[in-house]
């Protein structure tokens, strides 16, 4: 009886407490619009249906805010979240609050502490020791397995040459985790042969779970997610893929004591590739076999699925306007005439066009569609006018700012790759095009990524004539897809 009555003395003192903060919030952001909600849920009903019902929902949301400044606010439960649509509120955010928001918390069991979600102390250590990894001259060395992964995608097309349409990001996917696998882990994976394994399985089950928990609001509380098969189907998956980076990172610790202690004469192959994983042992932090798999996870989870989206978006939108696709053909031909040969750093480094269609593609199709940071401390937004409380959250929605006619002109939601020309961008606000982020906790593999996408599409449109129709319905997972998937046909050329 003590116990009971103890309880609900505990629930009405936090019920109060929540009433007090919910108000002191509500008060501050007075002058924010905000979608009519429900009591005690709040806005949550903005997150029920499909996944292409809910990115209609945040694009209503985002044009609401375009009503007021670029901002707008949402209850979900107790937590106030202020979504921010202009370039100058979403700067403020990145650059003073670098906390991620506790719904990366699901992230959590899967990669840990790694630099993606780690909390900002940790974070900022952590990315000091990581930065110099991704160094143009390192990455640079990588060039030779993009291209070596990038010709057996070419001739994997083939078998779809001059036949019916099909969805290319499994195969650009299966490419991108060739390489990453490769660069990140120092390890052949030879998805682009042999795409059934179980570690694949494994992690193909572990994204899907975690999509569903992120856009399902009864899901989301652990006490409940708990009660599911979900739970334990994560749990054995996620355990599944982490044995397999854990015997890698053991493999290579060993290979590295041995060559520090000089023991059996270690001799290492001059032609050895030095994987992100080789690199990250003897530096300033001795990162411990656990967070080494953390960090070797978020690149090769959080970073390849980004990726080979943009080069499927990419190709589908190539395939649509022909005349861009033959203007980076052309680029291609002035660089490489009639070779196949891999692209080396001095040939991507003339691929001034295409690099202005992939962030063409970037901007249009957002991978990551949402950027959600923790409010740590009070935070005056200078383009709405509104101090927003700690501990609330900020939703970035790069997505709404990169369609923006207020941003980006009347033509906002068209292609056209020459918005990107240096003449063009010259006063363009710094935080209009954030495909990787921004300010100092941005996308660290961001260099490294445009490398894999000139090489791979340059390989892609030397070899064959892309079609494609108009990506017409889109969804919100924890990326950006679309419905149908990316459709597109290839004739050789």
């Amino acid at each position: 009886m003590i116990t009971v009555v103890a309880l609900l003395c505990l629930a009405c003192v936090y019920c109060l407490y929540w009433v007090v903060n919910a108000r002191r919030m509500d008060k501050m952001t007075a002058s924010l619009p905000a979608p009519p909600g429900l009591p005690i849920i709040g806005n949550a009903t903005l997150f029920i249906g499909d996944t292409e019902q809910m990115l209609k929902n945040l694009e209503d949301l985002a044009d609401r805010a375009y009503q007021h400044k670029g901002c707008i606010k949402v209850w979900l439960g107790p937590k106030l979240y202020v979504a921010i649509g202009n370039p100058e509120d979403a700067q403020v955010v990145l650059e003073n609050c670098l906390d991620k928001d506790v719904v990366y918390r699901f992230l959590r069991p899967w990669l840990g502490h790694g630099l993606f979600i780690a909390p900002v102390g940790l974070w900022k250590v952590h990315r000091k020791v990581l930065l110099p990894v991704f160094h143009n001259k390192i990455v640079e060395e990588y060039l030779g397995v993009i291209g070596e992964q990038s010709t057996v995608l070419v001739e994997r097309l083939s078998e779809k040459a001059d036949k019916e349409e099909f969805d290319v990001l499994k195969y650009i996917t299966a490419c991108t985790l060739d390489i990453v696998f490769e660069t990140a882990m120092g390890e052949r994976m030879d998805v682009q042969h042999t795409p059934d394994t179980p570690y694949l399985r494994a992690r193909h089950t572990v994204m899907t779970i975690l999509n569903m928990r992120l856009f399902k609001v009864w899901l989301q509380p652990d006490c409940l997610f708990n009660l599911t098969p979900y739970a334990k189907q994560q749990k054995d998956n996620i355990d599944l893929t982490h044995r397999f980076t854990d015997e890698v990172v053991k493999k290579k610790r060993l290979e590295y004591e041995r060559k520090k202690n000089g023991a059996d004469k270690f001799i290492e192959p001059t032609d050895k590739l030095h994987a992100v994983l080789d690199l990250l042992f003897g530096r300033e932090i001795e990162f411990t076999d656990e967070q080494l798999r953390e960090h070797i996870d978020s690149i090769t989870i959080a970073g390849n699925d980004t990726t080979a989206l943009v080069i499927a978006y990419t190709l589908v939108l190539l395939g649509v306007y022909q005349d861009a696709q033959e203007n980076v053909y052309r680029e291609q031909e002035s660089i490489f005439g009639n070779s196949m040969r891999e692209a080396t750093r001095e040939d991507l480094q003339k691929m001034n066009y295409l690099e202005r269609v992939i962030k063409e593609s970037m901007r249009l199709y957002t991978v990551v569609p949402i950027i959600a940071r923790n409010i740590d401390k009070d935070t005056y937004l200078p383009g709405c006018g509104v101090t927003i409380p700690a501990g609330a959250g900020a939703v970035v929605g790069a997505f709404a700012i990169h369609r923006s006619e207020a941003v980006w002109g009347s033509n906002a939601k068209e292609f056209d790759p020459d918005r990107f020309l240096p003449e063009r961008s010259v006063n363009r606000h710094p935080a209009a095009f954030m495909p990787f982020s921004y300010g100092s906790r941005n996308c660290i593999g961001r260099n490294f990524g445009m490398l894999i996408m000139k090489s791979i599409i340059s390989s892609v449109v030397r070899s064959y004539k892309i079609h494609a129709h108009q990506i017409d319905r889109l969804k919100i997972e924890m990326l950006l897809f679309p419905i149908n998937g990316h459709l597109i046909k290839v004739q050789k050329r």
